[in-house]
């Protein structure tokens, strides 16, 4: 445990020193702060693209726990990747319980009309 914790010092240490070093020439591709048209449109597209699993499983059974994962894991690529394969299985699972009801309304309804016609039978072979 204590080794673990000499590497996370040291880590830690060694990425301070280097990010020192680099705050006089800084590289950043925005280097300028003024917000422009370009800027904004970038960032919601990001965002967009960042959120596209959760959006194709909204309001579906289990939207919201994927969204909690979207949020804490989908910054890293493998995590996009397996939020973006759930909610495809989510809307399986939920195409699949919407076929299954489906059916079972059909079938309901099949036994009332079967059901009221042998009441009709019933009555019409009472009248006579």
């Amino acid at each position: 445990m204590k080794r673990k914790n000499i590497f996370i010092v040291t880590a830690l240490i060694f990425t301070i020193f280097v990010h020192g070093m680099q705050i006089g020439e800084s590289s950043l591709p925005f280097e300028n702060n003024d917000i422009t048209v370009g800027k904004l449109m970038a960032g919601m597209v990001i965002l967009f693209v960042y959120f596209i699993p959760t959006i194709i499983c909204w309001k579906k059974k289990n939207s919201k726990y994927l969204l909690i994962l979207n949020i804490f894991t989908a910054w890293t690529i493998l995590g996009w990747f397996i939020c973006f394969i759930w909610a495809f299985n989510i809307n399986r699972q939920h195409a699949r319980i919407v076929a299954e009801t489906k059916r079972k309304m059909k079938e309901e309804k099949k036994k009332i009309k079967e059901a009221k016609k042998v009441e009709k039978l019933k009555v019409d072979n009472t009248n006579l």
